[in-house]
């Protein structure tokens, strides 16, 4: 959680360069290429190739990355890495945790659009050890944008198929010792019927939109060398129409999702080896619900969560060093169902954590320990045990071991469904991997097996539960770098996540991924782009299967001057039916264009 540090920490010109530097795999600052678990970067010129709009459809061409979403942009999103379930797997927003107390089991990462994302870091893996409850499966953490030495600038319009119009301003200025940086966003889009109505034919056909409001403020003031404050604010308030598989076609379904992160922090380098980072966040998470009908109701729940994070480095030496902290939460749930079933519960979540890396010779090792403490959960200790074998300079072998924990969320024991004798999830991890790394380029592939024990699932008869076991292991492929002009990520995942009792396959997950995002610059100021992703088939509920599917979106991008940049898309370019959730529909073929305008590049 070190904020004060992350604006510092940009990636460089190419994402997998030997000087990228990455702070989410070791809770601090360290070489991409030194990390020990699998971690990727997602820079703002990827992003802004790309084109996406929101952060699940960027992440969806990610190596071990998967999505299943009941409709379209905004609608309700489970993520999956490595097969972890979205509860396994920590989102960060500049160090602060997402964090949804209720009985849904996600986060709302459909509500982050990427106007004010600088860059995003993908760790795959079990770092519970370094984070606590719901890094099983592994971390992203997202960056909001950081004013740089000179003052910048942007304005950018988009317009397109089913009514998208998307417009962002984006300011940074340093004067002197203050840095400032403001972004403001909105998007609005007229979707499509989320739910297919041949499958249920009582559902409302008519068109599910979705708008979105965003803006981020970041203010950082130095006060002497190596002593500064800092302050954030993202806030995100999105508009979703949905449909529900109990309605009739007059039915109406809506929600409304507002999401407030505060932060304040304080950098300080006690001396020239023991530097101090603390934040200070408050963030809150309000989501309402309104469907009309015999079926209806107005529902809403309140997540807040007050978080104190301390970290500690110190150098023991130049290829050693120890860092040591404190998180503390505070976490609340206020709901209604609007069927008697209302919810006021609260907690405190407080943990110790160390850890040790050291380099001797061509060896890295990485030691981690910590203790969570979780009211009406109890105490947890997990640990990782990290080696990495710089063989030649190119080569590096690979090494990991952890254990790790997810807490339920209060919804989850407390709720109108909830069940108070649900026991946390624990892990144990081990993989193995071998890197290929030379300035521009970098391949990794990774063995890995997750054990969890008491995997939280819900059913609709029995409600929530705990899985005996669950187990997956797989073989992970990445690749990122330049070759000649062409700008290039793949990757190919296999893996088999099943109920480790009954030998079944766990739902909507595929047991193959892979993707490709090539960027190819044609000169004269033009590049274009191909992106293509598949899964696999995989099953869901009632015994149902979905089908295999493949993706592919292009992109052209004219720099017409470096102030001014034209930029077009076709999304899902072969018009591919296809679900993620059984019964909702996935976008059809839509075609965008934009225009964006820099003061400065």
């Amino acid at each position: 959680m070190l904020a004060a540090a992350m604006a510092a920490c940009v990636p460089s010109a190419h994402a997998d360069d030997v000087d990228t530097v990455v702070v989410t795999a070791a809770r601090g600052p360290q070489m991409l290429t030194d990390t020990l678990p699998h971690t990727t970067v997602l820079r703002r010129q990827d992003i802004e190739r790309s084109q996406a709009v929101d952060l699940t459809t960027l992440l969806a061409a990610e190596a071990g990355v998967q999505f299943a979403t009941s409709g379209g942009r905004g609608s309700a999103t489970s993520l999956f890495v490595r097969g972890a379930p979205m509860l396994e797997v920590l989102v960060l927003v500049d160090g602060m945790p997402l964090s949804r107390q209720d009985a849904t089991g996600q986060v709302g990462i459909e509500h982050l659009m990427l106007d004010q994302i600088d860059h995003v870091e993908i760790v795959r893996g079990n770092v519970s050890a370094l984070y606590g409850s719901g890094a099983i499966g592994g971390v992203i953490q997202v960056f909001t944008r950081q004013a740089g030495a000179t003052p910048q600038a942007s304005i950018q319009i988009e317009g397109g198929s089913r009514g998208l119009l998307r417009g962002s301003a984006q300011a940074f200025a340093t004067l002197g010792a203050t840095s400032l940086s403001l972004g403001v966003s909105r998007v609005s889009d007229q979707g499509f019927s989320a739910i297919n109505t041949a499958q249920t034919p009582a559902a409302n056909p008519d068109k599910d939109g979705y708008r979105n409001s965003s803006a981020s403020f970041n203010l950082s003031q130095t006060l002497a060398k190596g002593q500064r404050l800092g302050f954030g604010w993202v806030h995100s308030d999105g508009h979703l129409n949905y449909d529900s598989a109990f309605a009739t076609p007059a039915d109406v379904q809506t929600s409304r999702t507002r999401k407030n992160l505060l932060s304040v922090s304080s950098d300080n380098e006690i001396n020239t080896a023991w530097r101090s980072q603390l934040i200070l966040s408050s963030q809150t998470d309000d989501a309402a619900y309104r469907e009309s009908g015999s079926f209806g109701y107005n529902a809403r729940y309140k997540t807040r969560v007050d978080g104190l994070n301390w970290v500690n480095s110190v150098e023991l030496s130049p290829n050693t060093t120890l860092r040591a902290g404190l998180d503390q939460q505070r976490q609340r749930i206020d709901g209604d169902d609007n069927f008697g079933g209302a919810l006021a519960q609260a907690r405190s979540a407080t943990a110790l954590f160390g850890g040790l890396q050291t380099r001797i010779a061509s060896h890295d090792l990485a030691l981690n320990l910590r203790q969570d403490q979780i009211g009406g959960v109890g105490s947890k200790g997990t640990g990782s045990l990290g080696w990495g074998w710089q063989m030649v300079p190119a080569w590096k072998l690979i090494a990991n071991l952890a254990t790790a924990f997810s807490a339920p969320p209060l919804g989850y024991l407390y709720g109108p469904y909830g069940n108070p004798a649900l026991q946390p999830e624990s892990a144990r991890s081990a993989e193995l991997g071998l890197q290929w790394a030379v300035p521009g380029q970098r391949l990794r592939a990774t063995l890995f097996e997750s054990r969890v024990k008491d995997e939280f699932q819900y059913d609709p008869t029995t409600n929530f539960s705990n899985l005996a076991r669950t187990r997956n292991r797989g073989l992970e492929l990445s690749y990122n770098g330049r070759i000649a002009t062409t700008d290039l990520r793949a990757s190919l995942s296999s893996q088999r996540p099943i109920d480790d009792v009954t030998g079944l396959a766990l739902l909507r997950r595929s047991n193959e991924l892979a993707s490709v995002v090539a960027s190819q610059d044609l000169g004269a100021g033009w590049r274009a782009g191909l992106a293509a992703r598949y899964a696999s088939s995989r099953p869901d509920r009632s015994g149902l299967s979905l089908a295999a599917y493949t993706v592919a979106d292009l992109t052209v991008q004219w720099d017409q001057t470096r102030r001014l940049h034209w930029f077009a898309r076709i999304e899902n370019l072969g018009n591919t039916v296809y679900q993620t959730v059984n019964g909702y529909n996935q976008p059809p073929r839509g075609v965008f264009a934009g225009l964006r305008w820099r003061l400065q590049d």
